[in-house]
């Protein structure tokens, strides 16, 4: 039997299913093994892709967010045989910070339950880049924007909304920013680093910000969505994620999202018969 290029855990989530399936389409060996394989130690797993983990539910299910981005990780380090591998983990954890390169010194508060998430992370991060492995990197990905299962980000939480009443209402400002990147882009990415020599942290992201009334406004024209604003709605600006390292590995810059995101919910529309 073959030993597989790329191993893909956690291939039935959203990241998951496309990389496994860009990596078929590109004819590169790839393995995406239940989660309950129990014989995942005992062979060769070539390159890994770590993309077990949890996102909107990690505050009604701590103990298993520390589960998957620490815990299974842990045991993997411990007693994988890989050739590399690559975690992915957020750039949730630059919230609040003004530097976004990967070397930024980043702040936490174990007294603020929503920073639970960036502590199990950045614990993930550490055991990639500390475990006494050679070849653990990690990838931080940004908000990206693709067709889900379940609505576990904020562009299908208003897609959602606006598909059961005909209208949404945002709770963050107006200009409140967010950086989005299309999963056709990260996914390129994320291989390029996966497959790459290069070692450390990648910011896997589009660079710029969007502000909330871009979004409205792609909403409005496309969907026929009303927008409103929630009373004393607060201004989020996170800082634009700094690419220049990814870029200068992977080549290619992303597309803006004013290109990919009308064709994003033209999809969308026909996905869920609007």
């Amino acid at each position: 039997m073959n030993t597989p290029t790329v191993t893909v855990l956690g291939a039935s989530g959203f990241i998951g299913r496309h990389l496994v399936a860009r990596l078929r389409a590109d004819g590169v060996a790839c393995d995406a093994p239940p989660r309950q394989d129990t014989d995942l130690p005992r062979r060769p797993l070539g390159h890994v892709i770590y993309a077990i983990g949890l996102t909107s539910d990690f505050r009604t299910r701590p103990l298993e967010t520390v589960e998957a981005h620490v815990c299974v990780l842990r045991s993997l380090l411990a007693h994988g045989d890989f050739d590399s591998l690559t975690y992915l983990s957020s750039t949730r954890v630059y919230a609040g910070a003004a530097d976004t390169r990967e070397s930024a010194t980043l702040s936490v508060n174990p007294n603020d339950p929503s920073d639970l998430y960036n502590l199990s992370k950045l614990m993930g991060e550490s055991l990639c880049l500390h475990g006494g492995r050679a070849g653990a990197k990690v990838a931080r990905l940004s908000n990206i924007v693709g067709l889900r299962d379940a609505p576990d980000s904020f562009i299908d939480q208003l897609l959602a909304e606006g598909a059961r009443g005909g209208g949404v209402t945002l709770r963050t400002a107006l200009s409140s920013r967010k950086d989005y990147l299309h999963i056709d882009d990260a996914v390129s990415q994320i291989i390029a680093i996966a497959l790459s020599d290069a070692t450390g942290i990648f910011n896997v992201a589009h660079g710029a910000g969007v502000e909330n009334g871009e979004v409205a406004a792609c909403l409005q024209a496309a969907l026929g969505y009303r927008v409103a604003v929630a009373p004393d709605a607060p201004e989020w600006a996170f800082a634009d994620v700094d690419v220049s390292r990814t870029q200068a590995l992977c080549g290619l810059a992303p597309r803006p999202f004013s290109e990919f995101f009308p064709n994003f919910l033209a999809q969308y529309r026909l996905h869920k018969g609007i």
